[in-house]
């Protein structure tokens, strides 16, 4: 089945920093099924600039206008150069339905370059809702955070549930 592009590209991750010249950018949100559950996948895309990631948090909310938070979430990103899957995320399991998630990624992310970052939201009904990701970013060789927000992008109600190509 085709896959069924909900929202156009959302702007980017605020104004970048002067000294880091970090953006993101979102990709569009996919709603799918396989069966019962429902899910949402959105895809970012995070450029780098001279400075390296030391770490980033990312706190993902997720709010469907329709049965509620979700049940189960994927992340995982690819490295733009070589493709490979990273799995180094890690994110609290989920106990109870939630709206809000924070995902951490540890290793070092290079300057000058281009990650990117799928997640899946998976729960109830979810004709139609946002997201939206909160950044915090450390730098190599800084001790504080930087935080940059991207979304929310929005995905619509009517569109029929499909599993993506």
């Amino acid at each position: 089945m085709p896959v069924v592009a909900l929202a156009a590209t959302a702007p980017a991750f605020a104004a970048s920093t002067a000294s880091t010249d970090f953006t993101g950018v979102a990709g569009t949100a996919e709603k799918w099924s396989n069966g019962n559950e429902k899910h949402v996948s959105w895809d970012l895309q995070l450029t780098n600039g001279p400075v390296a990631i030391d770490e980033i948090r990312i706190t993902f909310t997720y709010n469907p206008t329709s049965t509620g938070p979700f049940t189960s979430f994927e992340i995982y990103g690819y490295a733009a150069t070589s493709g490979a899957r990273d799995t180094s995320w890690t994110y609290p399991a989920i106990s109870t339905p939630t709206s809000t998630l924070t995902a951490t990624h540890l290793p070092d992310i290079a300057a000058n370059s281009t990650y990117r970052l799928h997640t899946d939201f998976a729960g109830g009904d979810n004709a139609a809702g946002t997201v939206q990701a909160t950044a915090q970013i450390k730098y190599v060789g800084s001790t504080t955070f930087v935080s940059q927000t991207v979304g929310p992008i929005t995905w619509d109600a009517g569109k029929q549930h499909t599993h993506p190509a």
